[in-house]
C-alpha cells in the first residue's frame, strides 16, 4: 500500500513537471512571437520613413534613370558647362547677379499661384508684395529690394501644392536637363511652366519676356551656373543612390519647410 502511495506521488510530480515545462514553452512562443511582432512594426516604421523619402517605391525606373543620368552628364560636360563657364568669364559680375534676381523675381508668380492654391493667404501676400516691390522698384526685378527691406522669401512649387492635397510622390524620376525628381513633380514641372509663361508681366517686352527664345537659354545657364553640382564630382561608385537619397531629403525638407535651400 506504501508502495502505491509513492508510485502516485512521483507519478503526480512527473504530472506537474510537464505543465510547468509545457508553460514555459508556451511562454516561449509568445515571446518569440511577441519579438517577432515588435521586429515587423520597427521594420513598418522603417519602411514608412523610406517611403517618406524615397516614395511610394525607391526606384522602380532605375534602368531608364540611369541611363538620362548618362544622358545628362554627357550634355553637362560636353555643352552647358563650357557655356557656363564661356558666360561667367566674359559677363561682370555685377551682371551677372542682376540676371538672378531678375528669374527668381519672375518665379514670385508660381510661388504666389501656388499659395493660393494651398489656401496660405499670407503667403501668398508676402510673396505677391515681393514681387510687386522687386518689379517696382528694383528695376523689373534686378534688384533684390524685398530683401534688403527684410522680406522673407517664401516658397512653393506645384509638386508641394499636390503633395498639400494628399498626392503622393510616385517613382523616382530623372528627367532629361532637369534632372532628379519624382512622378509627381515632373506634372507640376509642366504646370509651373505655362503658369509662368501665361503670367508673364514682360509679355509685350521681347527682349525681356519669359516665353522668348533668348530668356530661356539664359534662364538655363543662369540655373545651371547657380547649382554647385558636378556629376561624377563625388568619386562615389554610389553617387547614383547617393544623389537619390539626398534629393529625397531634399524634397522632404521643402514639404515640411516650405523652403527653397539653393
Amino acid at each position: 500500500m506504501k508502495n502505491r502511495q509513492i508510485n502516485i506521488f512521483l507519478v503526480f510530480v512527473i504530472l506537474i513537471f510537464s505543465s510547468c515545462t509545457s508553460l514555459k514553452e508556451n511562454s516561449n512562443v509568445t515571446n518569440n512571437k511577441t519579438s517577432i511582432e515588435q521586429i515587423e512594426n520597427i521594420n513598418s516604421k522603417e519602411a514608412s520613413k523610406l517611403e517618406k523619402y524615397f516614395g511610394s517605391d525607391t526606384d522602380p525606373w532605375e534602368g531608364f534613370n540611369r541611363r538620362v543620368y548618362t544622358f545628362n552628364y554627357n550634355v553637362d560636360k560636353y555643352a552647358l558647362t563650357p557655356v557656363v563657364k564661356t558666360y561667367k568669364f566674359i559677363t561682370p559680375v555685377f551682371v551677372q547677379d542682376r540676371v538672378t534676381n531678375f528669374f527668381r523675381n519672375i518665379k514670385g508668380i508660381s510661388i504666389t499661384a501656388n499659395s493660393a492654391a494651398q489656401f496660405k493667404g499670407r503667403k501668398a501676400m508676402r510673396s505677391l508684395a515681393r514681387f510687386a516691390i522687386n518689379t517696382v522698384f528694383g528695376l523689373g526685378g534686378m534688384f533684390d529690394v524685398a530683401t534688403k527691406m527684410g522680406m522673407p522669401k517664401p516658397y512653393e512649387d506645384f509638386g508641394l501644392t499636390l503633395a498639400h492635397y494628399g498626392v503622393p510622390r510616385g517613382p523616382y524620376l530623372i528627367l532629361p536637363l532637369f534632372g532628379p525628381s519624382y512622378l509627381r513633380d515632373a506634372f507640376g514641372i509642366g504646370v509651373e511652366t505655362a503658369v509662368t509663361r501665361s503670367g508673364d508681366p514682360y509679355r509685350n517686352m521681347e527682349l525681356f519676356s519669359v516665353n522668348s527664345i533668348p530668356a530661356t537659354i539664359l534662364n538655363g545657364i543662369d540655373k545651371r551656373k547657380n547649382v554647385k553640382f558636378e556629376y561624377y564630382g563625388t568619386n562615389s561608385p554610389f553617387e547614383y543612390e547617393y544623389i537619390r537619397f539626398l534629393w529625397g531629403r531634399y524634397r522632404t525638407l521643402q514639404e515640411e519647410t516650405g523652403v527653397q535651400f539653393f
